[in-house]
């Protein structure tokens, strides 16, 4: 199937949102609502299991930095943004696919053809909530347009649900593609995922919980072709999985006090700086390897520790949490004669970078592309006259002084 250019769809939508100021009401009614989605009578809460995967004696364990030019990872990040007018309530999303150099390899939308990959099948990325607006021109199945929303919540909810299909897609699409071609090539092909591989709770959202599943399956696809995916975990002030951990109680206890109540990163930080740990200069840390359970789903995961030289801040130190499943572990251990951490190391360290090099560049490329269309279709809205929300005209105006300058 033949795409028009994304700025083509954007130009289209902008000019139907001016026009709907100029004609009648229609009324439309979408099945479709935020109320259809979230039912919070229907589903119960699964508690999460929390066990060792491997033993270990000691809460950290250093890791030797090898370097493995054989490798070939990609990194796979989204972004969305959201433009508020009277009319409908717009949320742009996109998805971006690079590789080491860094260099881009894949993105939906695309701002030119010019890419390793071009999407055949790709998710709509964008989403119009509106009961009154014609979209004149949808033929590339770029726009899922749903009923009003009553609350700015739901609309946070919305981008989450189209940044979690628009992965899912790059999973099963671009990134199956680029595997088959880089493993004839002889490369240990990886595919890095920015954020949970998944999520094990569905917070009482049906739709999310379904798009969960969604992506289990699209690593399950890439997994029978042999083909290991790691999520890479940067935020962890939310996480308390590590509390639940029994094996290491008396050591917490033992080293930074009472500590249930902390997070993932607080226990982290407070282990590594503790009178129970002084040598971590220049090397690489991981904890064992954990293993949680829940709604019938499972993952291993492993937190990396990138410390800070002696001359430097505290704050220069990195952690991530890497999350894999046992087939992964399998592929990594038994096809690559390697381990996860290795992998993000030959992405960061061995780059001379503290992160994932191929998920920050995909993570700035995301940013920069809906960065664009959204400007774009403001420009396009307020350029003929018609009102957009207090907020996103002071965005917009934010962004257009800074170019300014």
């Amino acid at each position: 199937m033949s795409f028009t250019l994304p700025i083509k769809t954007i130009n289209n939508l902008g000019n139907d949102i001016v026009k709907s100021y100029k004609t009648t009401s229609t009324q439309k009614k979408f099945s479709l609502t935020l109320k259809d989605i979230i039912d919070n009578d229907d589903i119960n809460e699964v508690e999460t299991n929390v066990e060792l995967y491997e033993y270990s004696s000691r809460f950290f364990n250093s890791k030797k930095i090898s370097q493995d030019k054989n490798f070939f990872m990609i990194g796979i990040d989204s972004s969305s943004r959201a433009i508020i007018t009277p009319e409908a309530d717009i949320m742009i999303s996109a998805v971006s696919i690079s590789g080491q150099g860094p260099v881009e390899l894949s993105d939906w939308p695309y701002l030119y053809p010019d890419l390793a990959y071009i999407p055949v099948k790709p998710e709509p990325f964008i989403y119009v909530a509106s009961d009154d607006l014609n979209i004149s021109d949808n033929t590339n199945g770029a726009i899922n347009q749903i009923g009003f929303l009553d609350r700015e919540d739901d609309i946070s909810k919305f981008m989450d649900y189209s940044r979690l299909k628009l992965e899912s897609w790059a999973l099963i699409e671009p990134s199956n593609a680029l595997g088959k071609y880089f493993k004839n090539k002889g490369k240990k092909f990886v595919v890095m995922l920015d954020g949970p591989i998944f999520l094990l709770d569905n917070k009482n959202d049906n739709l999310r919980f379904e798009l969960m599943l969604n992506r289990v399956k699209s690593v399950e696809m890439l997994e029978e072709q042999d083909i290991p995916v790691i999520g890479v975990v940067k935020r962890l002030e939310r996480g308390k999985i590590l509390g639940k951990l029994q094996e290491f109680a008396d050591a917490f206890e033992q080293c930074i006090g009472h500590y249930t109540n902390f997070n993932d990163s607080l226990i982290i930080q407070k282990m590594l700086y503790s009178s129970c740990y002084n040598d971590y200069y220049g090397k690489i840390l991981t904890t064992p390897k954990i293993k949680v359970k829940s709604n019938g789903l499972e993952k291993i995961i492993e937190y990396v520790l990138i410390p800070p030289s002696k001359f430097q801040s505290i704050n220069k130190g990195r952690i991530f949490r890497l999350e894999y499943t046992e087939k992964t572990l399998d592929i990594l251990t038994n096809n690559y004669n390697t381990e996860p951490v290795q992998a993000l190391i030959n992405d960061s360290i061995t780059k001379q970078n503290t992160e994932s090099i191929t998920i920050a560049y995909s993570d700035k490329r995301g940013k920069m592309i809906t960065q664009v269309l959204k400007d774009l279709l403001v420009n396009t809205i307020v350029g003929r006259g018609a009102p957009i929300s207090y907020d996103t005209l002071r965005e917009a105006e934010a962004e257009w002084t800074k170019r300014k300058q």
